[in-house]
Formats: C-alpha cells, sequence, structure tokens
C-alpha cells in the first residue's frame, strides 16, 4: 500500500491570487464610495449657497422697497422702484446697499437677467467676493473671488398692475467646467398703494 501525503499545507499561487483580487476590488469600491460622497457634499454645499444668495437678492429689493416708504434715519432720499424707471434693468446689489438702486449699480449691455452674459469680459461685476467675515459682496476689494454671480432683475407685473413688480434674482456658479444657473422670483407690491 501506498500512502499519498500532501507537501503544501499553505495557499497556492491561485488562491492568494484570487484573494488579493477581490481584496483590491473592495478598496476600489470603498474609495469610489468616498470619492462620490465628497463631490456630493461639495454639490449640496453650494446649492444651499446658491438658493441662499438667490434668496438674499429678492431681499434686498424687498428692503428698498420699504427704505421707499420709510427711509433709513439721516436719509432724505428714496428710490421707488414702482416708478418705472428701473424696469427691465439689471442690477448687483449687495446687503450693505440696501437703500441706494441706480446707475451706480446697474449692469449695462446685458439683457434683462441673462447670467451667462454675467461672466464674461467687462460683465466680472455680477461675480460675487468671500469677505474675511463670511459675507457675499460684488466688491472685488473686499474678499475672495468665488464661483457664484447674481444678476437681479426688476420687470413690469405681468398682470399689468403698477402697484407691482417681478423680481428675479438669477445665481450661476461653475463645477467642473459646466455652468449652473438658479433663479428665484416674488412679486412686490406697493402695499400703500395697491388700489389697480
Amino acid at each position: 500500500m501506498k500512502k499519498i501525503f500532501s507537501s503544501s499545507p499553505g495557499l497556492t499561487l491561485l488562491e492568494t491570487t484570487i484573494a488579493l483580487g477581490i481584496l483590491i476590488m473592495g478598496i476600489l469600491a470603498s474609495l469610489t464610495l468616498m470619492l462620490s460622497s465628497f463631490n456630493y457634499i461639495q454639490s449640496s454645499e453650494d446649492e444651499i449657497v446658491v438658493v441662499n444668495l438667490a434668496r438674499e437678492g429678492l431681499e434686498i429689493v424687498r428692503s428698498i422697497r420699504n427704505n421707499n416708504s420709510n427711509p433709513p434715519l439721516g436719509e432724505t432720499t428714496t428710490v421707488n422702484i414702482f416708478d418705472g424707471t428701473f424696469d427691465n434693468e439689471s442690477y448687483i446689489i449687495d446687503s450693505g446697499d440696501n437703500s441706494t438702486l441706480g446707475t451706480g449699480n446697474q449692469v449695462t449691455n446685458i439683457s434683462a437677467g441673462d447670467i451667462n452674459q454675467c461672466n464674461t469680459g467687462d460683465h466680472a461685476a455680477c461675480r460675487l467676493y468671500l469677505t474675511p467675515n463670511g459675507r457675499y459682496t460684488h466688491d472685488a476689494a473686499t474678499g475672495q473671488p468665488t464661483n457664484f454671480s447674481r444678476l437681479v432683475t426688476i420687470a413690469p407685473s405681468p398682470d399689468n398692475y403698477s402697484y407691482e413688480k417681478l423680481i428675479t434674482s438669477t445665481v450661476s456658479w461653475q463645477v467642473k467646467g459646466k455652468i449652473h444657473t438658479l433663479s428665484l422670483e416674488t412679486r412686490l407690491t406697493d402695499w400703500q398703494k395697491a388700489t389697480d
């Protein structure tokens, strides 16, 4: 009788290769999941900032409307967004300038509300900058440039009410070479003269 003994109690080369392949696939899957998570987090953060910047644009115009009826202490001039002077024009406005609106912050040579024209050539004024204290502004001297641009448009009421204006705040931002935009609209009324 012959006895056959196995002389290799360890792993064979084939078993080792298969085990390493499975381990590498697991590591790659984990890395892919982590990269996707980081991209999703960045995208979510950008979207939150964009929505808040667009809302801020609407609120600044609302503040201008409110200051028209009750000017800030020490100011004698008011801005009436309902007199038609500001219709179908695009503006760059910041929260520090909530009582002014005019040629100083009007963006010329841009079709009303066309944010795509805002990021090219002479229209870099639409770009937002982040100040050291965390505020966004259009003033390049006070902050670091961001990927965000904002344009606010005042238009006549779609229903032809003289006491109502359609306000659109559009924000654009760029991610990996692709430009995204978000627009928010609201209707503001001259609450002291809403009689049409």
